[in-house]
């Protein structure tokens, strides 16, 4: 098996050529056609694994390509010379994926037609391959085109790799992904709108340092496939799917912030949360319309209609009011979601943060805390017994810092509503270590969520008395204003009766059994 560590990039095809210019090394152009084959329930594909069929200029190759098996983005092959166009099953025999396809049938899934353009750079004592692809993804008769620049270091130390993508990225936009040509061209085959990002199931004998990176790269595919899919179809689902990708990749950082506290980190920390806060106002505003305003406004139109149907004036009048109140603060609501979408893209768009991508990957793969020797210790540790005293830790302090939920401003119990969301995550980053309790873990999973989503609700409440009032602000109508205020009035008993719910959340979420 060979081991290999690379970079890609998705690239507007018409940046190719800059791309190039920057590129000094010797230079290869091939056609890449191939096919890709699984059984019939996508088992290779479940497992990880992808299986082409490749024709080239040095003949027809077969590859079977593993997810990653040890850095961050390394990733396991098996190649192999064959004679036909159909997958030779003896040389499968002698990979992981014999036990997988168990005698199975293998058809193909989809088609490959790449043009690939490459230059060999030899770099501060590195050796890297770079490249260029362009062409398309072929199945079931639906198409894709493919425009992706492909880094991969063949010899010498990985940061000359990435120095070398920030050089590129200076000059034009690369977009870190982390999506291989077959996980695309299974989502196009199945007709999939978003592959699935499976969460990264740890070895329970893993090293601190070896959870660490398996948990970051899951945490960056996340992020680079959430923010791609935002750049391309924006809605509600994918700003929400891209800022808790942010936020969940932030909280990695702090659960492991043994080994995360060098500048590097730090950094990589304040810009994720930078991106958080350029999603928020989209979020927040998501939110409000779909479970403030527009309940309220299909309330407004049926009591208009009755109104009008009973032909009472009076009422009717009220209730025309009304409905013109609503649709002059919905009407505002709609320009503030626009900007707040506006301000997403662009922050989706941006050198920031495609810089942040690259930095995340570099200090996951090349950071200084893999080889500090005072941090040796940590990273060699149980991941095992990490996870325990972390989820400890997390736990305990909610406990104590609960214990009087009545008595808590709302900054206090914003604060304990973080706490709960951190270890949540960190529960779910760090549950597969613990194999023995599953039962405990799904229990302890949602009883962290219902707590954190109760006092999520009360939070709501002055977020969105804040928000509705800006936003009225915004247009200068008192309609609006009026319309704002009447949607935002809870009163201290809403505030009484949520307070309540979180008050039970937290007696459960203190029975919950530990799983560690």
């Amino acid at each position: 098996m060979d081991h290999e560590i690379e970079l890609k990039f998705l690239i507007a095809p018409e940046a190719s050529s800059e791309i190039l210019a920057r590129l000094e090394g010797r230079e290869a152009v091939r056609q890449l056609d191939a096919t890709y084959f699984d059984t019939a329930d996508h088992a290779l594909r479940k497992a990880g694994y992808g299986l082409r069929i490749r024709d080239g200029e040095n003949g027809r190759k077969q590859t079977l390509k593993s997810a990653s098996s040890g850095g961050v983005f390394a990733r396991g092959e098996w190649e192999s010379a064959v004679e036909g166009p159909e997958p030779d099953r003896d040389l499968l025999a002698k990979t992981p994926a014999a036990k997988l396809i168990n005698g199975d049938a293998l058809t193909p899934v989809f088609v490959t037609n790449v043009r690939r353009v490459t230059r060999l750079i030899k770099r501060d004592g590195a050796t890297i391959e770079a490249a260029l692809d362009q062409g398309e993804l072929l199945a079931n008769e639906r198409r894709t085109g493919v425009s992706e620049l492909e880094l991969e270091l063949k010899a010498g130390p990985a940061r000359v790799l990435f120095d070398l993508a920030r050089d590129l990225a200076a000059h034009a936009p690369l977009r870190l992904s982390l999506v291989s040509k077959a996980e695309r061209g299974y989502a196009l085959a199945l007709n999939e709108v978003e592959g699935p990002r499976a969460d990264a199931a740890l070895n329970p004998e893993a090293t601190t340092g070896e959870a660490l990176q398996a948990l970051g790269r899951a945490a960056l595919d996340r992020l680079c496939a959430a923010a791609e899919t935002l750049r391309i179809r924006p809605g509600p689902e994918r700003v929400h799917k891209l800022r808790v990708a942010a936020r969940r990749f932030r909280a990695l950082l702090s659960t492991f912030k043994s080994l995360a506290g060098d500048p590097a980190a730090r950094q990589v920390k304040t810009e994720l949360k930078w991106l958080a806060d350029q999603l928020g106002a989209a979020r927040e505003l998501d939110v409000f319309i779909a479970d403030v305003w527009r309940p309220a406004a299909e309330d407004q139109a049926i009591e208009s209609q009755a109104a009008q149907d009973q032909a009472e004036g009076a009422a009717n009048g009220t209730a025309e009011d009304g409905t013109r109140a609503l649709a002059a603060f919905g009407k505002a609501l709609l320009a503030a979601q626009t900007q707040a979408y506006d301000q997403a893209g662009a922050a989706v768009d941006s050198v920031r943060f495609r810089a942040l991508a690259i930095d995340a990957a570099a200090w996951l793969e090349a950071g200084a805390w893999t080889t500090d020797k005072r941090l040796g210790k940590r990273r060699d540790r149980s991941a095992a017994d990490f996870a325990a005293q972390v989820l400890d830790k997390g736990r305990r302090r909610i406990l104590k810092d609960g214990r009087d939920l009545a008595a808590l401003s709302p900054e206090d119990r914003h604060h304990l509503r973080i706490r709960g969301k951190k270890l949540r995550y960190a529960v779910e980053d760090l549950a597969s270590l613990f194999p023995d309790h599953p039962k405990r873990v799904a229990r302890f999973v949602e009883a962290t969520k219902v707590l954190q989503d109760s006092l999520g609700v009360l939070n709501d409440l002055a977020v969105r008395e804040t928000l509705a009032h800006e936003v009225a602000l915004s247009c200068d109508d008192p309609e609006a204003a009026f319309a704002a205020g009447r949607l935002t009035a809870g009163g201290p008993e809403r505030e009484a009766a949520l307070l309540a719910d979180a008050q039970g959340a937290y007696v459960t979420f203190a029975e919950a059994k530990r799983f560690w």
